[in-house]
């Protein structure tokens, strides 16, 4: 995934039209993660409902090994992203279910970092080695890794309580509670100001020159450290309240994005990944931290659903406005406004910070 943005500029499309192939999963994710994590907490068979979606995922994207144009690339992406939405919500609410019997999700989580350091070392070392301007090993690759991931799942078994089965009303009272909300809002802000991190990184570093295995270094760095936040949120949790640690990640992202646009040494951006482990690994765990602690176990994975909904109404809008400013300006000027941008959580976080207290540090302390 992360060379995908850069082999679609490779195939011909303009920024444009990478933004509007990359919008269709944000513009799904406001609706349809909710109806399979429902159906999922409903049915209390998450591992059946998971396996559905990675594998509709894997056969949707198939179309994508042969797509070449813009007309092609579009409907196969969408309906790949008709299922790729709801997993990692189906995923993380797994993972909850096992911190709740006792695990440190900080030690569950780590394992999608490690996975993805690995594939995006390798795949960067083989792109750079093969030198081609779009490639076919990135989709083949990502296909593969679906189809990994697709048999990974027939291994888990659901958990839950069948005597507890929610209704609709359950998920509208969700979004009556004040520290859901004030997450929600957060989140959402939050990844408009990432969405020039997460799609024009990679082609930032290609219009600079740097080779695909620079970029896998570069993504791995910042990867590197947030596997370390995530394995000491635990810890950082028993000493700092959850407004506390979310205003720092909007802080350091906001001071990331500042220098990623100004600085020109290659080392120097490279380096600068490294403050992903507060831009992603702190943002997240303190998310799962306050989703955790606020939504019943009965509704773990419409929770979830709620928080990845809320990531991608973001992540619509900030591709809305990132292809036109690419192709406009050029992807320096994104950063910069995405380091003003970060001001707004940071204000909304010190604003409410009274409301988003914790009351119990469930996700992050073993028992």
């Amino acid at each position: 995934m992360t060379f995908m943005p850069a082999y679609l500029r490779g195939l011909g499309l303009s920024g444009r039209e990478i933004s509007t192939v990359f919008a269709v999963s944000p513009l799904l994710a406001l609706a349809v993660p909710l109806a399979w994590a429902y159906l999922a907490d409903r049915t209390h068979r998450h591992d059946r409902v998971l396996r559905v979606v990675i594998g509709g995922a894997w056969l949707g994207f198939t179309p994508m090994l042969f797509a070449g144009s813009f007309a092609a690339i579009l409907p196969s992406w969408a309906l790949y992203a008709l299922f790729a939405v709801a997993v990692g919500g189906l995923a993380d609410a797994f993972a909850v279910a096992r911190v709740r019997a006792g695990a440190v999700y900080g030690r569950l989580r780590l394992w999608g970092s490690v996975g993805y350091v690995v594939a995006a070392v390798a795949v960067g070392a083989l792109l750079s080695a093969r030198g081609r301007a779009a490639d076919r090993l990135v989709p083949i690759t990502m296909w593969l890794t679906l189809g990994c991931a697709f048999f990974a799942a027939t291994r888990l078994r659901g958990e839950g309580d069948p005597a507890a089965r929610p209704r609709p009303a359950d998920v509208l009272a969700l979004l009556r509670e004040p520290r859901l909300r004030v997450l929600l809002v957060v989140a959402a802000m939050h990844w408009i100001c990432l969405t020039p991190y997460n799609v024009y990184f990679g082609v930032f570093l290609h219009d600079l020159g740097f080779a695909p295995v620079s970029w896998g270094l570069a993504y791995s760095t910042g990867v590197v450290m947030e596997v370390f936040v995530l394995m000491v949120f635990h810890r950082l949790q028993v000493r700092f309240r959850l407004p506390t640690l979310l205003a720092a990640a909007f802080a350091v992202s906001a001071a990331r994005w500042l220098a990623i646009g100004v600085v020109r040494a290659p080392w120097a951006l490279i380096a600068l990944q490294a403050l992903h482990g507060m831009t992603f690994g702190m943002f997240w765990s303190a998310a799962i931290a306050l989703v955790a602690s606020t939504v019943p176990a009965s509704l773990r994975a419409t929770g979830q659903a709620l928080l990845i909904m809320a990531i991608n109404i973001g992540a619509a809008v900030g591709n809305a406005i990132t292809g036109r400013v690419y192709d406009a300006y050029g992807s320096r000027l994104l950063f910069l406004l995405a380091a003003i941008g970060e001001l707004a959580p940071l204000a909304v976080v010190i604003a409410v910070r009274h409301r988003l207290r914790d009351p119990g540090g469930l996700i992050s302390s073993p028992r």
